[in-house]
């Protein structure tokens, strides 16, 4: 039996069981346990013919009715792929709400074919909301699932285990995020469907090793799936490569491959409309011209970034554009610029609970008021700064700020700069070398 038949054979034997009133127990013997019942009403293809054929004369399911049934166990399975893509589509469009609606109208029981996918729709649901325990739950069932009813071939446990690492990194866990998508590429089937799902788990592990400031592992992993591109149908994967690999160069110092990959990525986004991208890669190329001191193909590059604004969600990217916008104004000793759009900064970074680029900007905003001589904004800015360092551990940044705030009292008041002194000193000894842990781009 093909295993597709194994899973259209279970389903309806699971069904006619359910329907007897039946347990698992109910059908086991000396000659078949229960977990071999389940087994096969979960088409695990390891199963023999032999226990197939003797669990369907227990139920006196006779041979020449299975066509019948299985076609009309084949018409049911058609109708709920349609409503899973009439849901999938809902929640592409915006209509989450009522993807959420025809999901649970759907009452499928935990061992029907697409209840992994089902579980796996409403992660997404939850992910378009922002409500990332509620997403972590659905794909933790819907690995489950997946897990449980063996349909290797679909690439279930892998899409799931890479949508926990995508919940991880949005909650700011990014050890987790890559350990939740290494085991997706464990988990991956060659032969499988959805083959779209590795390129993706290749593209996050290296946005991941990335912010963990693993930029060699980073940059080989994308070299090395820089020839696979071909074989990926979707260009918003294809794009977020040109986007990794432009970011990586900039940061290894390989600037003119870096501009290469921002502006081709620029391009093909263009001629795709796909303006996310074409935002990030802006961005980016407006970063490289800032460290180049380019400050009109900088200040252009920011620019367009910040004319799609009407063209995709406002998102944590908009803390970056502004901060990285205020850094080229405050290169140029363009003050009064450079502190309009740290504000601009702070208040997205605020709306949105980032608290790395929150204290990176109230930082910023405190050094530029120290710059300007207003010492008690400079105080105000680096105090709120401190206050969220301390909240989140960021040590090396606590270190920082206290180390600033020290110089604000410096020769106005004595004891509170050698209180400052000693709250850096103290942070500095406890301090261990290893990376940036606010994990900020240069």
């Amino acid at each position: 039996m093909k295993t597709l038949a194994l899973h259209e054979m279970g389903e309806v034997i699971r069904k006619v069981r359910k329907e007897r009133g039946l347990r698992l127990e109910d059908l086991a013997d000396e000659n078949i346990s229960p977990a071999t019942v389940s087994n096969i009403e979960r088409g695990v293809a390891h199963v023999s013919p032999e226990k197939v054929t003797y669990l369907l004369e227990k139920l006196e399911l006779p041979m020449s009715k299975l066509p019948e049934m299985l076609v009309q166990e084949q018409v049911e399975l058609k109708r709920v792929k349609f409503a899973l893509l009439t849901i999938s589509t809902l929640r592409q469009i915006g209509y989450v709400d009522d993807a959420l609606a025809k999901l649970e109208e759907l009452k499928l029981d935990d061992s029907h074919p697409y209840i992994a996918h089902a579980y796996f729709y409403k992660g997404k649901c939850y992910m378009a909301k922002k409500k990332w325990k509620q997403a972590e739950r659905s794909f933790y069932n819907a690995l489950r699932s997946a897990q449980q009813n063996s349909y290797q071939e679909n690439n279930m446990e892998s899409a799931s285990y890479l949508l926990l690492g995508v919940c991880s990194n949005h909650q700011g866990n990014l050890e987790q995020a890559l350990e939740y998508i290494n085991d997706g590429l464990l988990a991956f089937y060659e032969d499988g469907e959805m083959q779209h799902v590795k390129h993706l788990l290749h593209k996050h592990k290296g946005i991941m090793l990335q912010k963990l400031g693993r930029v060699t592992e980073a940059m080989q992993l994308v070299q090395d799936s820089w020839h696979l591109l071909t074989e990926v149908d979707d260009i918003e994967t294809t794009l977020g490569f040109y986007w990794l690999r432009s970011e990586l160069s900039r940061r290894t110092g390989l600037i003119e491959e870096a501009i290469e990959y921002a502006v081709e990525g620029i391009d093909i986004a263009r001629r795709n409309k796909q303006y996310s991208a074409m935002f990030d890669l802006w961005i980016v190329l407006g970063t490289i011209y800032t460290a180049q001191k380019d400050w009109e193909m900088a200040e252009t590059s920011f620019l367009m970034a910040r004319k799609l604004e009407e063209k995709i969600p406002i998102d944590q990217r908009w803390v970056t554009v502004y901060s990285r916008t205020g850094v080229l104004y405050l290169k140029q000793n363009k003050l009064s610029e450079a502190f309009e759009y740290f504000q601009h900064a702070i208040r997205y970074a605020t709306k949105f609970q980032d608290a790395p680029q929150l204290v990176s900007n109230l930082v910023l905003t405190g050094e530029l008021c120290q710059m300007m001589n207003d010492t008690n904004k400079a105080i105000h800015f680096f105090e709120q700064g401190i206050e969220i360092a301390q909240k989140h551990q960021y040590k090396d940044m606590e270190w920082k700020i206290w180390y600033n705030l020290a110089g604000c009292y410096n020769g106005q008041d004595e004891e509170k700069f050698q209180h400052c002194m000693r709250k850096t000193y103290e942070i500095k000894e406890n301090i261990l070398d290893g990376p940036n842990e606010l994990g900020l781009a240069n």
